[in-house]
């Protein structure tokens, strides 16, 4: 009320993955590298930062996890 509607608070369970949006970029990176093989804990940091920084470059893939149902509530 003190500051007339300009922020809109969501209550969420305490464990709720899918409605992180850090869930869902976790789960598409994991979809990406989770069938190679590795030989090393560098070796798989290299694949998840690959895979990040694909990620990157596709904001139109990114700007969809935000239309997910529910995970409406970001876009407000």
């Amino acid at each position: 009320e003190s500051i007339d509607g300009m922020l809109k608070l969501f209550f969420l369970p305490p464990y709720s993955p899918q409605l992180n949006l850090d869930e869902t970029v976790w789960a598409h990176v994991k979809r990406k590298i989770g069938k190679k093989t590795v030989s090393s804990l560098e070796e798989m940091r290299a694949h998840a930062i690959s895979a990040l920084r694909r990620l990157q470059k596709m904001p139109n893939l990114v700007k969809s996890f935000f239309n997910q149902p529910e995970c409406q509530y970001a876009r407000i």
